[in-house]
């Protein structure tokens, strides 16, 4: 059985819909870019950076931090190796990156990543604010 696109509106032949239906063919047989999406939070104690990755696993995932830029990097793979050219799918695939400019008051050397359900986690510690003993002086 050969799934295709449902379509609710019946439409007439003509050449304007056989024309649409050839770009149609021809657009799902090119690969899509893939961007997936991003959060910031900016909690008290630390940010939290968050990522929706479904389909990936974590060994498809890179984090590194490099000049205090924090880059995610990785490949979400096409895994139907058996397909023809009348398979029809939505689905975005290909390689992606990101960078973020980690701000001063990061500890780059306590930052935690977990990855569940698809949705990558970083958690990035602050550093606590000092607070310097404040002398006023009057003037006179």
């Amino acid at each position: 059985m050969k799934l295709i696109t449902y379509s609710p509106i019946a439409r007439p032949v003509t050449i304007f819909n056989q024309l649409d239906r050839w770009f149609d063919n021809i657009a799902s047989d090119l690969p899509s870019i893939w961007k997936p999406s991003f959060e910031v939070l900016d909690m008290d104690s630390s940010y939290r950076v968050r990522a929706e990755l479904p389909g990936m696993d974590k060994k498809d995932v890179n984090i590194e931090i490099k000049n205090n830029v924090l880059t995610i990097s990785g490949e979400k793979k096409y895994q139907n190796k058996d397909s023809d050219s009348s398979n029809f799918s939505e689905f975005s695939y290909g390689q992606f990156s990101r960078s973020f400019n980690l701000p001063e008051d990061v500890k780059n050397d306590n930052i935690k990543a977990s990855m569940k359900n698809g949705i990558l986690a970083l958690e990035i510690p602050r550093i606590k604010e000092v607070k310097s003993n404040v002398k006023k002086i009057s003037i006179k």
